[in-house]
């Protein structure tokens, strides 16, 4: 009788759980992110190779965020394919639809505004509702604007690529207090040199990973564009993750708190 009762209760509970899935790929590093934030990291079969969570390297990359095709990601055969804006082509969520994997953009624009609500969406994903639901309030609540500075920032993919506005890194250098020297181009292009120069930055920020390729400190300070800069002539130069200020993520908030400190 007790074992016929256990037995009852079993195939109850394993009738009364979601069926959530079990066979994730993250096809950008925001959304990696945030199912490791939520305890979902076993649940991953591949990633995109530019993620940087440490409990998801051992994983099998599907190669680069911005070049995603169809067939690395069928071959790991996904329950869902979770991805955001940074997915590259932007048709990709449709090519996996059509074959037959459930592939989900949960931020379809790059918007601080809706950073939270993909929190959320990808907790209803991953059947992990109430975690995502402290985890959106707990970086809401730490998200700040911060008084105006006077301070002109210029952040950089590579050192000739700058982020203008309409961009993640606009967005935070505005939160922060500051101007962005950018802000004359849309988007992340390149400047002239004469821009740079009329630029004049209080602070230049650039990707980490081109820090060798730009010479470093000492290398854009040779250039003539940027010699004179009050950011060179202070050494308000730094080389910060690539991820931290050409996107959004978990850690905005401290990014921006990070940026404003610069401003002293």
């Amino acid at each position: 009788m007790k074992k016929h009762l256990i037995c009852t209760a079993l195939i109850s509970t394993l009738l009364a759980a979601p069926a959530w899935a079990q066979r994730i790929i993250t096809l950008t590093p925001d959304v990696a992110d945030v199912v490791v934030a939520l305890g979902a990291a076993d649940q991953v079969v591949a990633r995109d190779m530019t993620t940087t969570q440490p409990s998801l390297q051992s994983k099998p990359s599907i190669g680069v965020f911005r070049q995603l095709t169809v067939e690395p990601i069928a071959a790991h055969k996904p329950d869902i394919a979770i991805g955001s804006w940074m997915a590259q082509p932007p048709g990709i969520y449709a090519h996996l639809q059509r074959i037959g994997i459930r592939a989900v953009n949960v931020a379809p624009k790059e918007s601080l505004d809706t950073y939270a609500q993909s929190i959320r969406d990808i907790g209803k994903l991953l059947g992990k509702q109430p975690q995502a639901d402290a985890l959106a309030q707990r970086w809401q609540k730490q998200l700040t604007r911060h008084a105006a500075t006077g301070k002109r920032y210029l952040i950089s993919y590579d050192g000739r690529i700058v982020a203008g506005r309409n961009t993640a890194a606009d967005e935070l250098i505005r939160r922060a207090g500051g101007i962005n020297a950018a802000a004359a181009i849309d988007g992340l292009k390149p400047m002239t040199r004469e821009a740079w120069l009329a630029a004049k930055p209080d602070i230049i920020i650039v990707s980490a990973h081109h820090r060798q390729a730009v010479g470093d400190v000492a290398g854009l300070a040779k250039r003539s564009e940027l010699a004179a800069s009050p950011a060179v002539q202070n050494r308000k130069v730094y080389f910060w993750d690539a991820n931290d200020v050409l996107r959004f993520g978990l850690d905005t908030p401290q990014v921006i708190q990070r940026l404003h400190g610069l401003a002293k």
